[in-house]
């Protein structure tokens, strides 16, 4: 089968979330049916993906310049500012012309912002040939806005974020609606995503196909660490609004709680991009902000405790499973473990949904080093068992194969290309 795929960015190397799903589902496809990406990237990215192209064959445009006259124009249309900063004219006449010359029998939409093409090609090419689309959320975009004005109400600040969170969630939930009526097949990562975007959508064709993680690559390492302060850790993006308020929320509400109690205690908060907000909290005894690191494993191996202390966002977080791959004992809000079907609190993980509670049993689990061997075996054998990619990678063929079948109404040959 003939699959082509759009995406706001090439994913590799695979360092952050989207990226991840993206490189798993694509190289895996790739191994039985031809796959071809489209997709926004500068020079310098293009180069750094050489070796996607050898399993994925990619084409890239420079993404749309995103600059203030641009986003005045968007509040303007009522568009939301997810899809409009990935619209661009050459952009549609290059997949116009791919499907032109190559047929696909499914387009593959990798992500909201990127539905608008989406549904201009089935607008334009439906007529003429049967190929469905197959719209893949990341997240419910519109929940996840609506969350983080939450957030901003419940901290008593209308900040300027906030106050666009407010508007662009309307604006999400109306164009997230068209997107999942219109698409043959919408994709979710998560129960809790899918009943989202039926609210939105009622009616709309949604199947879930949770994000993974490949347990052979974060899997326990040796402890061959010579002694340390315990050391708690957090991963992911720090220019990521969500990752940005976890980290903040947590130094400012949790973090005093737990020194008091264990002075030598370190946090360390790895991820590429630190905003200036995290940067400054360096400053705190004890807080060290590493910033970018070409492997993430050997921090998240060697910490005692991995925290989530997630407020808002959406979908699986792919932190939350490499740590649990990694065997690793986990604190979490509920929000921060959402998803996760089959997470027992007190066996493969630990719940708290305040900064008491977070802290109490950040305490409790430095203090009991069997508690914590027990709750990372629990955890990496419920990530091996329903979360590894290979698990999930025939669920999300078979999502497509059955959006192709029902285009043509016949079977489209999903084992073979």
């Amino acid at each position: 089968m003939r699959i082509l795929t759009l995406s706001a960015q090439l994913p590799f190397p695979p360092h952050h979330g989207k990226a991840m799903r993206d490189y798993a589902l694509l190289t895996g496809l790739a191994a039985h049916h031809e796959v071809r990406l489209l997709a926004f990237a500068s020079l310098q990215e293009i180069e750094a993906a050489r070796p996607l192209a050898a399993q994925v064959p990619f084409q890239a445009l420079p993404r749309p310049a995103h600059r203030l006259p641009r986003r005045l124009l968007l509040l303007a249309t009522g568009q939301p500012d997810l899809v409009g900063r990935t619209w661009s004219l050459p952009f549609l006449r290059m997949l116009y012309r791919t499907i032109e010359e190559n047929a696909p029998d499914v387009l593959l939409v990798e992500g909201l912002e990127m539905a608008s093409y989406g549904l201009r090609a089935a607008r334009s090419f439906r007529r003429r040939t049967a190929f469905p689309w197959v719209l893949d959320e990341h997240n419910a975009e519109y929940l996840l806005q609506r969350r983080a004005w939450e957030i901003a109400r419940q901290d008593g600040r209308g900040s300027v974020l906030g106050l666009y969170s407010r508007l662009q969630a309307g604006r999400l939930a109306r164009f997230e609606a068209e997107a999942c009526l219109a698409a043959d097949e919408v994709i979710a990562v998560s129960e809790g995503d899918r009943d989202a975007l039926w609210r939105v959508a009622p009616g709309a064709r949604i199947t879930v196909v949770p994000n993974g993680v490949d347990t052979r690559y974060y899997a326990p390492l040796a402890d061959s660490r010579p002694p340390q302060p315990p050391t708690l850790v957090f991963t992911g993006r720090m220019d990521f609004r969500p990752n940005i308020d976890a980290v903040l929320w947590f130094c400012r509400e949790i973090w005093p709680r737990i020194r008091a109690q264990t002075p030598d205690v370190r946090f360390c908060i790895v991820g590429r991009e630190p905003v200036p907000a995290v940067r400054a909290l360096a400053e705190i005894p004890g807080v060290q902000v590493v910033g970018a690191v070409a492997d993430d494993r050997p921090w998240i191996g060697a910490a005692d405790l991995y925290v989530l202390p997630m407020r808002f966002g959406g979908g699986v977080r792919f932190k939350l499973l490499q740590a649990l791959a990694m065997a690793r004992a986990t604190v979490s809000t509920p929000l921060g473990a959402e998803g996760v079907e089959g997470l027992v609190d007190g066996e493969h993980i630990a719940l708290a949904g305040t900064a008491e509670r977070f802290a109490e049993q950040v305490l409790r689990l430095l203090s009991d080093a069997e508690a914590r061997e027990r709750m990372g075996s629990a955890g990496r054998a419920l990530v091996v068992a329903h979360y590894d990619w290979q698990v999930l990678l025939p669920r999300f063929e078979e999502a497509i194969c059955r959006a192709a079948e029902r285009a043509r109404g016949k079977e489209p040959g999903c084992g073979s290309p």
